[in-house]
């Protein structure tokens, strides 16, 4: 009995090979300063735009930030350093359709640092989508949902009435899902989440969130206060290190927990899952890698039985539509998550020629070829530094 040869089927596409990498570090003020448990105010935020060019000359954009508190230590410089000297020589001359074959590269040199690793994984997503002329979320595995609903964050205050006042802004403009700071008292935090709860009536979902900072026993005490108010999800009430803690609080809290600044790998989710620490996990764009990461946290967490919450920190469009498409693809339930604050009015700024809006508080993706955006050159305006030139480029 003879066979046919089957077709040879090429290990990787020729298209699509890189070029070069830039980066451009910018620094976005906040249009309302932000207020949480750990760290000083921010006025302002430092992201970190990414910039792939392919032979043919087609453009992939990424972003990150530099996060600077809780379980991120990266700088703007710290990220330019990474990319440049470890992680862009691995994407020169190599196709953006071996996105695999380059993540495990990037390991290779360089240790952890999802903060830099995710935007150029995104970038070469993006430069995908341009070349096969389809939407990244049609990459990903197509149109799950026709939109994405968001999570508004409201800011960590002393007055519960400025609190209200926010809460019901975001009411007016159709949010249903509501995040609220907490962490520096536990009674003010109680008197505000009453006052929420009180405002917005029984309908509106609200979660809490205490960027990990506080103790134990303060931590069961909040939770258990805050139980009479229907609170829907604790996001990081330990310190993100303390795992063992936070499998503690789970089994004794009335308030079912998410995990956020814990999590950056999957080695991290794998382990928080195996000790029962929460039974929600939140992701970012930056922590977590972008959205080829992402997915597989996910993946992960879903199959842990695990709530996913899509998130971010305060992002341009870039980032935003990062989420937003892992989330038109992915078929799984997925809790409103705070991943739109950027594009919301927390920025003053962005970086895209059109700015992604929401509509209510939805976002919807059309079927433009990647991440659907441009760049605006005239938003690339660098941060000074006296020991870096800004911004910077990697080539042949």
């Amino acid at each position: 009995m003879t066979t046919s040869a089957l077709p040879t089927v090429p290990l990787s596409h020729t298209a699509g090979k890189v070029r070069s990498v830039e980066v451009f570090p910018l620094r976005i003020a906040l249009s309302t300063p932000l207020h949480i448990a750990v760290g000083p105010r921010r006025e302002s935020v430092d992201v970190l735009v990414v910039r792939v060019t392919t032979e043919e000359g087609v453009v992939g954009l990424g972003e990150t930030q530099a996060w600077r508190r809780q379980a991120s230590a990266e700088t703007l410089s710290g990220l330019v350093e990474a990319i440049q000297s470890h992680l862009a020589p691995r994407l020169i001359g190599r196709s953006a359709f071996d996105i695999a074959a380059i993540s495990a590269s990037l390991d290779d040199a360089l240790h952890g640092r999802l903060y830099a690793k995710g935007p150029l994984l995104d970038a070469l997503l993006d430069i995908q989508g341009h070349l096969l002329n389809l939407p990244v979320y049609a990459l990903l595995g197509g149109r799950a949902r026709a939109d994405i609903p968001v999570c508004c964050v409201l800011t960590l205050r002393d007055d519960p009435a400025r609190t209200v006042e926010e809460a019901l802004r975001f009411k007016q403009r159709g949010f249903t899902t509501y995040t609220v700071k907490v962490g520096k008292n536990v009674r003010q935090d109680v008197h505000n989440v009453a006052a929420v709860r009180e405002a917005l009536g029984d309908d509106a979902s609200l979660y809490v969130d205490a960027n990990g900072s506080l103790n134990f026993d303060d931590a069961l005490r909040l939770l258990h206060e805050l139980a009479p108010y229907r609170i829907d999800g604790a996001e990081q009430p330990l310190a993100h290190w303390d795992l063992d803690g936070a499998a503690a609080l789970a089994a004794r809290s009335p308030v079912a927990l998410l995990l956020d600044e814990s999590i950056g790998s999957t080695h991290d989710l794998f382990g928080a899952t195996q000790r029962r620490a929460a039974t929600g996990v939140q992701t970012k764009t930056a922590k977590n890698g972008g959205a080829w990461h992402i997915r597989q946290l996910w993946t992960l967490a879903s199959a842990a039985g695990w709530r996913i919450r899509p998130g971010n920190h305060p992002s341009t469009s870039l980032a935003t539509l990062s989420v937003a498409h892992l989330a038109t693809a992915w078929g799984g339930p997925l809790l409103e998550g705070p991943f739109a604050g950027g594009i919301d009015g927390e920025l003053a700024g962005d970086v895209v020629t059109q700015p992604v809006r929401l509509q209510g508080n939805r976002l919807a993706l059309d079927d433009r070829p990647g991440w659907g955006v441009e760049l605006d050159p005239d938003a690339l305006e660098p941060v000074s530094y006296t020991h870096l030139t800004l911004p910077t480029i990697y080539s042949v």
